[in-house]
């Protein structure tokens, strides 16, 4: 099942935040006054399903346990002293890394995640070779290394393919111009235009001592550090993407085209749901629920992003923990 051994530890990194925490939530919001009230320049982070907990973290790390055994230790960074409740402190493979400990000292409060995996390169014993995946992320079905490494530890980046990327723009969403800043510094650094390339919001691959050096390059390393101190996700932040980007024009990472609009590697269950039940209402006079159910839970991509945020309801949050349980019911050695 398991024939393909990476000769290199690979471990996992997930960002988690108990968003229901009172204390977080007081903490969020006496920061929150203190800036602006743009609702552009921080709606990324003033909406509730940014931080909410469905317990997805705990599924996630039963879908590792089943379908990606060969990870070698996750790491679960936590702000404010958080611990999952369920979570088995005393398994040896976990370890819980404050955020505190890996951003700047007089950075933090933070909120901005992508102020936190700017800093995954202070995570102390982290791997060369590591995945990062946020807690809403699953091994949908038995993956190998080789999915996101080759033999000889160059990554693979899969990515949607965006025509005319560059001239992409939506005034709602800082999401896209952090993508676009991305491309934008390695353009600046190397005179290479990377703006078609967007991540498939997946469980991405990264190599650690090039992603230090990213951080260090004296054209790319000053958007980096503004990004670090960041409290919150501001336009002028750089995704992840960067470090990805700069692996690929530094012949340490080959890009794979996702085809999202298949249902291919991303699949947002909410999404996956309304299609087929519109497929199903327009091609037959009969509605079956447990069909529906059936295809969803077969489905073959690799990887799976169970996200919320297009459907923020409570029918939603409830077919999703579903999903958890009826894709993933058998406790792993990760919870108490």
């Amino acid at each position: 099942m398991y024939k393909f051994k990476s000769n290199f530890p690979i471990d996992i990194v997930y960002l988690w935040v108990d968003g229901n925490d009172k204390n977080f939530i007081s903490m969020k919001n006496k920061f929150l006054q203190k800036f602006s009230q743009d609702s552009n320049k921080y709606i990324d982070d003033t909406k509730e399903q940014i931080f909410r907990d469905n317990d997805e973290l705990k599924y996630s790390l039963r879908s590792v346990e089943k379908n990606a055994p060969w990870v070698n230790h996750i790491y679960i960074v936590t702000p404010m002293g958080q611990k999952p409740k369920w979570l088995n402190l005393k398994n040896k493979k976990i370890t819980i890394i404050p955020q505190e400990d890996i951003l700047p000292k007089d950075a933090g409060p933070i909120f901005n995640s992508c102020a936190v995996e700017a800093c995954l390169v202070n995570i102390p014993n982290l791997s060369e070779h590591f995945l990062l995946a946020n807690d809403d992320m699953f091994f949908n079905m038995p993956t190998l290394p080789d999915y996101f490494f080759d033999k000889n530890g160059r990554a693979k980046l899969r990515c949607i393919y965006r025509k005319n990327g560059k001239n992409i723009r939506d005034k709602k969403s800082i999401y896209l111009k952090l993508l676009i800043n991305a491309a934008q510094e390695i353009e600046k650094a190397f005179n290479i235009s990377l703006y078609q390339f967007k991540s498939s919001h997946g469980i991405d691959p990264y190599i650690k001592s090039s992603m230090k050096e990213c951080c260090e390059h004296p054209i790319i390393s000053k958007s980096i550090n503004n990004t670090r101190y960041h409290r919150f996700r501001d336009e002028t932040d750089v995704h992840r993407l960067i470090f990805n980007l700069y692996d690929v024009v530094n012949k340490r990472a080959d890009i794979i085209i996702s085809h999202s609009r298949h249902i291919g590697h991303n699949i947002v269950l909410d999404f996956l749901y309304n299609f087929l039940y519109q497929k199903s209402v327009k091609n037959s006079p009969f509605f079956c629920e447990d069909a529906i159910k059936s295809k969803v839970l077969s489905c073959k991509a690799k990887i799976v992003c169970v996200n919320d945020g297009i459907n923020n309801s409570a029918k939603t949050h409830e077919r999703n923990k579903l999903f958890f349980e009826t894709k993933f019911p058998d406790k792993s050695i990760f919870e108490k």
